[in-house]
């Protein structure tokens, strides 16, 4: 009789990839992982963009995926409000870092939908000037190199996958988000507001994934724990 872990997904978050990941992942279990990348999926998956939604792609990536209650779904930022869906949907377990279930904790200038498609349709949302702005005001000199990354990824990625994950943040899903099974945050991080549900507080701000993983992994782990089950 040996011991199972669940399958480990993760799933990053807006203009990220699956390497947001690398720092932590090797502290979790690796013998049964699967890491998304959204760009991918969602060229895969093709949807009418007006359809997009938080339950809309967790409902494809359930099918797609085959996720069940006997996964565990780890997610960054918009990540996690996608694993928070997909446990709507599926009963999988779901790891918030950084993340949220209530759009309203996103620090945004605007949470409409319509006007963020022409923000994005005229170049607005990927100007130069839009990120020299961020780059500018970010705070926080631990993550400065990583968020300069990530900005470049905004400017580089298509205005479609832009507009497809800005529905994913702020368009209302048809099936809300389940709660977390384990939640994890900071304080000091201007994408999110932190939580008004229980959470486990770390060093760092919103990429504490990166720069402080052992943190982040312990009550992970302690979690995953009580989700081992014995096979024959």
């Amino acid at each position: 009789m040996t011991l199972d872990s669940p399958r480990l997904i993760y799933i990053h978050g807006y203009v990220e990839d699956p390497s947001i990941f690398d720092q932590l992942a090797p502290l979790l279990p690796t013998n049964n992982v699967l890491k998304l990348n959204l760009q991918d999926d969602f060229a895969r998956w093709n949807p009418d963009d007006q359809t997009v939604n938080v339950s809309s792609l967790a409902a494809y990536l359930a099918k797609t995926y085959q996720i069940t209650a006997t996964d565990v779904v780890i997610g960054h930022s918009m990540g996690g409000y996608i694993a928070a869906n997909l446990k709507a949907q599926t009963g999988c377990g779901a790891v918030l870092i950084s993340s949220y279930t209530n759009p309203a904790k996103i620090v945004t200038p605007t949470r409409h939908v319509g006007l963020l498609k022409y923000l994005v349709s005229w170049g607005v949302v990927q100007s130069q000037g839009m990120a020299n702005y961020a780059l500018k005001k970010y705070p926080f000199d631990q993550s400065r190199t990583l968020h300069k990354s990530l900005v470049g990824n905004l400017m580089a990625q298509p205005k479609r996958f832009i507009y497809q994950q800005l529905r994913v943040l702020m368009a209302k899903p048809a099936v809300p988000p389940a709660p977390s099974d384990v939640r994890i945050h900071t304080r000091p991080d201007n994408v999110l507001r932190f939580p008004d549900e229980p959470y486990h507080e770390t060093a760092g701000d919103h990429f504490n994934l990166v720069y402080h993983p052992e943190e982040v992994a312990a009550p992970i782990l302690a979690y995953l724990a009580t989700r081992v089950t014995e096979k024959v």
